[in-house]
């Protein structure tokens, strides 16, 4: 009986017919609260709880500083044509008393961890979210990993001289700084004529595709040492394997001149690196054919979970609650007084 009252919940919030109806629900040892502000929800909540956010667009910041998990709607056209996307139109900050927790399904301005004054945080996972930017908390070590994964990130990362993090299966459209003992595996990261890296050190770039087509070959790695690149396809006209920029390592690299872009993804025009949901970054004959260690593609179709299955980038990105396909929502009651409202609802398994 809970897990079905939950479940009807979870519709409720994901489903939003109208702004003015915005809905977040707590999942709190299995039973269910209902919120209309997403700081309210946060309040309630405690370790370990659970917020489902409705689609439509929750203006200003929001502040976390407790272990819990937010899902949103989506943020993809073909996730939300029946919802409508969940949009943050401020920034997402992650505070002191954050330990461990999980953002996903979300569209916002920024996600911001720099005010957070506290060591004790272990580790947090960022998934198929849609954010203007990343800014890490300064020189922490996470114990645990801390994870950004098939997520779309449409400006700069700044990973404040953090340790012990992974970014994989995402795609960027800005640069990287401040990185350091860190790994960047299976990315696309459209860099354009700005600079992949920008004073980072001691961090690992491998099994990405790389597009760099800046007149000033060193800026790739600008005021950057003890970077290693390998593995990585790179769009540019300058052949850094044979070249590499000097204290850095350049391993196993190949190179796509620009001239030659538009074939290496199905549907990419080859200079844009503002992300389009019209773009497709499945790689084309014969670059589908470069693998990394695991046995898979390089690029974000590619990496296996512990199990060795595939777990390629999920291409509507959409987050693992019920994906609501279709909605009807009837315009009048029906002579038992009821509002009829259908739902076909497809399970997500990863």
């Amino acid at each position: 009986m809970k897990k079905t009252l939950l479940l009807s919940l979870i519709l409720i919030a994901i489903v939003s017919i109208s702004n003015a109806q915005r809905r977040v629900i707590l999942h709190n040892n299995g039973n269910a609260s209902v919120f209309t502000t997403i700081p309210d929800a946060i309040n309630a909540a405690a370790a370990g709880d659970t917020l489902y956010l409705s689609s439509g667009n929750y203006i200003g910041n929001i502040h976390i500083n407790k272990d819990i998990t937010i899902f949103g709607a989506g943020h993809h056209p073909t996730t939300t044509s029946a919802t409508g996307i969940t949009e943050i139109s401020g920034t997402i900050y992650l505070r002191a008393g954050v330990t461990l927790g999980k953002l996903s399904g979300l569209y916002c301005d920024h996600i911001d961890m720099s005010y957070y004054n506290a060591n004790d945080i272990t580790g947090y996972t960022i998934q198929r979210c849609n954010t203007g930017g990343i800014t890490l908390p300064g020189g922490i070590t996470f114990t645990n990993s801390f994870l950004v994964s098939e997520c779309v990130i449409r400006g700069t990362v700044n990973i404040n001289n953090c340790t012990t993090y992974v970014f994989e299966k995402n795609i960027f459209g800005s640069y990287i700084q401040n990185a350091k003992y860190g790994l960047f595996s299976n990315n696309v990261l459209l860099e354009g004529t700005g600079y992949l890296c920008y004073s980072c050190s001691e961090c690992t770039f491998e099994n990405n595709i790389i597009q760099y087509t800046g007149t000033n070959t060193g800026y790739l790695l600008r005021s950057s040492n003890n970077v290693t690149l390998y593995n990585n396809l790179i769009i540019c006209d300058y052949d850094y394997q044979a070249n590499p920029i000097a204290d850095n390592t350049f391993t196993s690299n190949q190179t796509v001149a620009t001239a030659d872009a538009t074939g290496v993804f199905v549907n990419w025009d080859g200079t844009t690196t503002e992300y389009s949901y019209d773009f497709d970054f499945h790689l084309k004959s014969p670059y589908d054919a470069i693998n990394g260690e695991d046995g898979t593609q390089i690029g974000i179709y590619g990496t296996k979970d512990n199990l060795d299955n595939p777990t390629p980038y999920k291409d509507n990105c959409a987050p693992v609650i019920p994906l609501i396909e279709e909605k009807t929502i009837s315009r009048k009651t029906n002579t038992d007084g009821d509002l009829p409202i259908q739902f076909k609802v497809s399970a997500q398994n990863r």
